[in-house]
């Protein structure tokens, strides 16, 4: 959909607004089906795997699985939980019209009552259905709540703090006017632009807006009201009209987008304003799996072009553009990285006929709905410090002028401040407060879903119990043959790091042989069919689980051919022997493997791709050394 540009619309700041690079994608753009249960994991392989694909990897599970292959009673029990749930994603996956449903719909889909079988239901019968009660919600979520969007600006003046002449000339000014001056800063300045949509059909394909703008600038000021409307005309054309009238000045606009082939589309826009009638063609154009290039001819009422291109790739992202004009002529661009999951750094440069400065700024995330930002601007206007807060929608800019005349020492002054500011309020207040946030609601949380977990830990127990065998058979061929080799893996939340310092430092908090101990007396108590250590008093208080699971087991499982393969995507809580130890918490996989007497470490997220083995895995010589060294020691022991 195209962003609304609401004609002669006041900003305060030009070139603040920040494509925040790999934002996580918010509740709306989660995909529909549910992650309670991914069938494909179940079975190991990837969401085309052909129907022959998915009956050999089910036959393989299933002679593991199979309750009639296990003795005592309690193997019997998580065998048969195992081989239920491989015979259930088998049923679904092997049936193409059930198959369709849950990749369309998920586990809710057929949750649901919309199978096919018996009730001779066509697809698109079941499709019908299941978007009627989605358009249902959606207009209940439309009638709740509108969308509310805007720009307010606060621009203030500190250069009077600095310049001893700026204040000299301030003082006399007020004592002219016989005004009482403020003893901080002086407001310069208000803008704002609020406008909230209001969707007139239920799939939201077509929507109203209505909004005001205003500007007042040292007592004088000037405003206006916005009306338009959007509509998705069909799968690859939208229109949207706006007209804005006010005291100032009063101006319309129609434009029209299409998708013109699968790489490129193009925009037209119609526009009446006192100066005369404009038009303006766009095209973009998608040059690369990262990359798009566009080009805007402006033919009038003041023509100019502008042309440009930007990348965003993970954590890079840059963009760079050319403006041709009597109005405005020059480049411009931005390059920011991504410093960590929620803070963004951008370096932005704009050379022209409108403005030459060099803007440094950082965005930093607090939630999905939620950012704040602060930017130092240096350039021929002087020097300016920004601050941004963005929430629901609802951005406020408050920039500041430090000084309109600009000086090395300055420019230093105003770079190193705010720095050395947000480095110390950072380290002793930030993140000491939102430390305590996590840790507290991890408490909750683990508090909340402790039964749970004990109860999804102990299945899978019972799960690594019955691959254990088939696991330590793989294990040592591969041993024998110096192939790849699991030494251990642990799946839940842990704190991430680097490569480790040494050996000795734990695998992952809580990790050692205690820990190992308990897994392997779990594993072993499941086979034998007695009861886990720890279950005998029933009455005694029970630890909280560890938010990770032992999977070295499950893992080495996996192992074919000296090679392992998990899809991106797949939920890896669904993989045989897993389960979610950390409900509400992000999820990572750590495995630490041996591959031609080399060692290896790897930690990937939750819906990350892992290919076993993989050079750049491979940890330091020193650590190298140190495990050759405790190898030798175990022999010589053996």
């Amino acid at each position: 959909a195209r962003t609304t540009s609401q004609p002669n619309a006041p900003r305060v700041m030009d070139g603040d607004d920040v494509d925040d690079v790999g934002d996580d994608p918010g509740d709306d753009a989660k995909p529909f089906a549910s992650r309670d249960r991914d069938l494909y994991a179940n079975l190991n392989v990837s969401r085309d795997a052909s129907a022959d694909d998915i009956k050999r990897a089910y036959r393989a599970l299933a002679q593991v699985a199979h309750p009639d292959k296990h003795f005592s009673p309690a193997s019997r029990e998580a065998a048969s939980k195992s081989f239920n749930k491989l015979n259930e994603a088998y049923e679904i996956l092997s049936c193409a019209d059930r198959r369709r449903v849950y990749d369309v719909y998920g586990m809710a889909g057929l949750e649901a009552g919309l199978e096919i079988g018996h009730r001779n239901k066509t697809l698109a019968e079941i499709t019908d259905e299941f978007e009627r009660a989605r358009a249902k919600e959606a207009r209940k979520r439309a009638e709740a709540k509108l969308n509310f969007r805007g720009t307010y600006g606060f621009s203030f003046s500190a250069a009077h703090l600095v310049d001893a002449d700026i204040a000299r000339r301030r003082e006399a000014l007020a004592a002219k006017r016989n005004a009482q001056l403020s003893p901080f800063v002086d407001m310069n300045g208000v803008d704002f632009n609020s406008v909230f949509d209001v969707p007139l059909t239920e799939d939201g394909s077509t929507a109203a807006f209505i909004g005001a703008q205003g500007q007042m600038v040292r007592g004088m000021g000037a405003g206006g009201l916005i009306l338009g409307m959007r509509s998705q005309l069909d799968e690859h054309t939208s229109a949207e009209c706006v007209a804005v009238t006010g005291s100032n000045q009063s101006a319309a606009t129609a434009s029209v987008s299409r998708a013109l082939s699968e790489h490129s589309s193009g925009t037209l826009t119609y526009s009446l304003t006192q100066r005369g009638i404009g038009l303006e063609v766009g095209a973009q154009r998608v040059l690369g799996k990262y990359s798009k290039g566009h080009l805007t001819w402006n033919v009038g009422p003041v023509g100019g072009m502008t042309t440009g291109m930007q990348r965003a790739k993970e954590k890079h992202a840059w963009k760079f553009d050319v403006s041709v004009g009597p109005q405005n002529a020059g480049v411009g661009g931005f390059i920011s990285r991504k410093l960590s999951k929620m803070s963004t750094f951008r370096l932005g440069v704009r050379i022209g006929s409108a403005a030459m400065d060099v803007d440094l700024m950082c965005v930093r995330k607090i939630n999905q709905e939620t950012s704040v930002g602060f930017s130092v601007s240096l350039g021929v206007r002087g020097a300016h410090w920004k601050f941004r807060f963005t929430h629901n929608g609802q951005k406020f800019l408050l920039p500041v002028l430090i000084s309109p005349r600009l000086t090395p020492t300055l420019a230093l002054c105003a770079v190193t401040i705010p720095t050395i500011v947000i480095a110390a309020m950072k380290t002793y207040v930030v993140e000491p407060i939102a430390t305590r946030k996590v840790e507290a609601k991890q408490r909750a949380l683990r508090a909340k879903y402790a039964e749970r977990v004990r109860e999804s830990k102990a299945e899978a127990a019972n799960t690594a119990a019955l691959l254990f065998d088939q696991a330590e058979a793989r294990t040592a061929r591969e041993r024998e043959n110096g192939g790849l080799v699991i030494e251990c893996a642990a799946y839940g939340h842990f704190p991430e790091r680097g490569p480790p310092r040494s050996l000795d430092e734990p695998f992952v908090p809580g990790w050692g042989a205690d820990a190992r101990e308990e897994e392997t007396e779990k594993a072993a108590a499941a086979a034998d069919g007695e009861p886990a250590p720890g279950m005998e008093a029933a009455s005694a208080p029970k630890p909280r689980p560890t938010p990770w699971l032992d999977v070295t087991t499950a893992t080495r499982f996996m192992v074919f051919d000296s090679a392992l393969d998990v899809l991106e995507g797949t939920h890896k809580a669904s993989l045989l022997g897993y389960c979610d130890p950390c409900p509400g918490e992000d999820a990572f996989l750590r495995v630490r493997y041996l591959y031609r007497e080399k060692l290896h470490e790897v930690t990937v997220g939750e819906d990350d791709e892992l290919t076993l083995p993989n050079a750049k895995h491979q940890l330091p010589a020193a650590l190298q050394k140190e495990a050759a060294a405790a190898a030798r020691g175990k022999s010589k022991t053996a």
